[in-house]
């Protein structure tokens, strides 16, 4: 697995111009392999529901893999579906 980008959102300091779904979504449309994956650091759950939502409703070949918890993140992987 190449992870080929790494984020940190926290909603702390999520505000300005661009959505953080923007952001996570923006990294994930780089993933062009079966052995690439982005990790996201996140730590409002919500976020990961709307991906997840926006994901399946896309119905984009992707699928969210939790990694459990770093430094009071939840830490995810997103990965290309190739099975």
């Amino acid at each position: 697995m190449k992870i080929i980008e790494r984020l940190k959102i926290d909603k702390t300091e999520s505000c300005g111009s661009r959505s953080p779904l923007i952001i996570m979504l923006s990294a994930i449309r780089k993933i062009r392999e079966c052995d690439e994956g982005v990790e996201i650091l996140l730590n409002d759950y919500d976020w990961l529901l709307s991906l997840k939502y926006i994901l399946q409703m896309n119905d984009m070949k992707l699928r969210i893999e939790e990694k459990g918890k770093e430094d009071n993140f939840l830490k995810i992987e997103v990965l290309m579906d190739c099975n």
